[in-house]
């Protein structure tokens, strides 16, 4: 091979390293998903349990370390009485309350340590099978979480091992019903794929901070980025990916073990959204046909009043099918056109309103009444006839939605009625205050959820449906799949079963 000059080289260096710098500065956001722990910029957070060793001092010479979240609890706690056990049991059960004792402890030593170094402080709970608001008092009573600590649900995957997705919504509205914040998520990449396809089966899961567990360097694609537009803490090594021959990142004062995560952002930053107790902004939302608005502006409305115009006012309009009209008592007889009502042409009003909007009149002020005859007879006044049958329509419209309204004072409010005083009842003050008769709190419960509702807190059914009572209602399944179970209804009906599916 012939040998190249001394120039030549140097030219073609300059010009890979010219090329290189382009492709970088075309793709500035690919940092973000390919290896971002290898940018010194970024702050980097441990992660451990009790069996992880720790040489604080080496661990803490590392500047970009910036903070240590710690495992607390464990799924429900142990029993406490081991009286009514004997012989082996009685010994695993003294077991399990003495590593519950030395593992809180712990938990408490490392996090005054942590605190003391300067490092930002965090707990999270493995969320197993049970009880998942009973999990959520075990938590916030272990942890003991101070307002700036961060909190973290733990869900390794989807499975019989972990809690069901259903399950862990309730854990995070009960830890917000405890602390006045929600947690952070950890999952793996399989079960944050799952949620974000079925974000309206969970819908706070989905808005949850995400913590994601994924051991490769380039998740470019991979990670859900149409439910969360960034991590905020990325797993990227562990004892799955680490040994003593090769690892992303290798922890002074710590064994290959240890678990390590790398953030979005530097240490300045970092201390800023930790501990990153605001919920995932949503998304806008799919059109949907069902609560389509339409919105016209200027030069849209200007170019229907010329296109209008150059119709000219003469031509005939074209013949238009008149449907059957449907069965006298349904739905569709009030709402839909039959032969019977008037035929109102959306187009033929909005062009109206364009037209005089072009003549200086005032915005909207072609009204439903000056727009209908043209649609149906042609005219420039409502004749007695159309007039009668527009009066009529209005009528059964009106009549549907009083229909519509006592459904819905029947299904919400009749049995808050039911625990309220019959009307002409006389009341009696002393078998009130000895009488142990529930009575209604709907009104109290409604004024809660309005004034959470206002202060920005997320409406969810469990909190509203929490202040009722103790919470008696069965687990949620594994796996909520909505696709698919009321495909067979109409999409209203579809939504309305969706709601009371949410208030189990």
């Amino acid at each position: 091979m012939t040998t190249l000059s001394a120039a030549l080289a140097a030219a073609l260096n300059l010009a890979c390293a010219i090329a290189a710098g382009t492709v970088l500065l075309a793709t500035p956001a690919a940092a973000a998903w390919n290896a971002p722990w290898k940018s010194e910029d970024k702050a980097l957070v441990i992660d451990a349990y009790e069996f992880n060793p720790i040489n604080w001092q080496e661990m803490t010479a590392d500047k970009r370390i910036a903070g240590f979240i710690n495992k607390a609890s464990d799924g429900l706690p142990p029993e406490w009485n081991c009286g009514k056990v004997d012989n082996d049991a009685y010994k695993l059960c003294k077991n399990r309350w003495w590593k519950y004792s030395v593992t809180k402890e712990l938990y408490m030593t490392r996090r005054e340590i942590a605190k003391m170094r300067g490092l930002l402080w965090g707990a999270y709970h493995l969320a197993r099978p049970g009880n998942p608001r009973a999990q959520a008092d075990h938590f916030i009573d272990f942890a003991e979480p101070a307002e700036d600590d961060l909190i973290a649900l733990d869900i390794e995957d989807i499975s019989d091992e972990w809690m069901s997705l259903s399950d862990a919504e309730i854990f995070a509205d009960q830890v917000k019903i405890r602390t006045g914040r929600y947690p952070v998520l950890y999952t793996n990449g399989n079960t944050a794929e799952h949620i974000s396809k079925n974000k309206a089966e969970y819908p706070l899961l989905s808005r949850l901070p995400l913590w994601y567990a994924r051991y490769r360097e380039d998740i470019t694609g991979k990670f859900p980025e149409e439910t969360w537009p960034s991590y905020a803490l990325w797993q990227f090594s562990s004892m799955h990916n680490c040994n003593t021959r090769s690892c992303p990142y290798r922890v002074q004062g710590a064994k290959t073990d240890i678990d390590v995560n790398v953030a979005s952002m530097d240490v300045p930053s970092l201390r800023k959204a930790w501990p990153f107790d605001e919920l995932i902004e949503t998304q806008p939302a799919d059109e949907d046909p069902a609560m389509l608005i339409a919105s016209v502006d200027e030069k849209t409305k200007a170019e229907v009043a010329r296109v209008t115009e150059a119709k000219g006012p003469h031509l005939p309009e074209p013949a238009r099918r008149v449907p059957e009209a449907p069965l006298p008592g349904t739905l569709a007889a009030a709402y839909a056109p039959a032969a019977h009502h008037v035929g109102l042409d959306p187009l033929k009003m909005l062009a109206d309103v364009a037209r005089q909007e072009q003549q200086g009149g005032a915005a909207g002020a072609v009204s439903v009444a000056a727009s209908a005859p043209q649609a149906v007879e042609g005219t420039a006044t409502l004749s007695q006839e159309t007039a009668r049958k527009l009066q009529a329509h209005i009528g059964t419209l009106r009549s549907a939605i009083a229909v519509a309204a006592e459904e819905v004072d029947r299904l919400f409010i009749g049995r808050a009625d039911a625990a309220t005083m019959p009307d002409g009842a006389v009341p009696d003050e002393e078998a009130a205050l000895s009488s142990d008769a529930k009575r209604s709190r709907f009104v109290e419960v409604v004024k809660a959820a309005t004034a959470a509702r206002q202060a920005g807190a997320l409406p969810m059914p469990a909190r509203v449906l929490s202040q009722f009572g103790g919470d008696t209602s069965p687990r949620g399944p594994r796996v909520v799949t909505g696709s698919g179970r009321y495909a067979e209804l109409a999409l209203p009906d579809q939504r309305i079963l969706g709601a009371f599916a949410a208030t189990r």
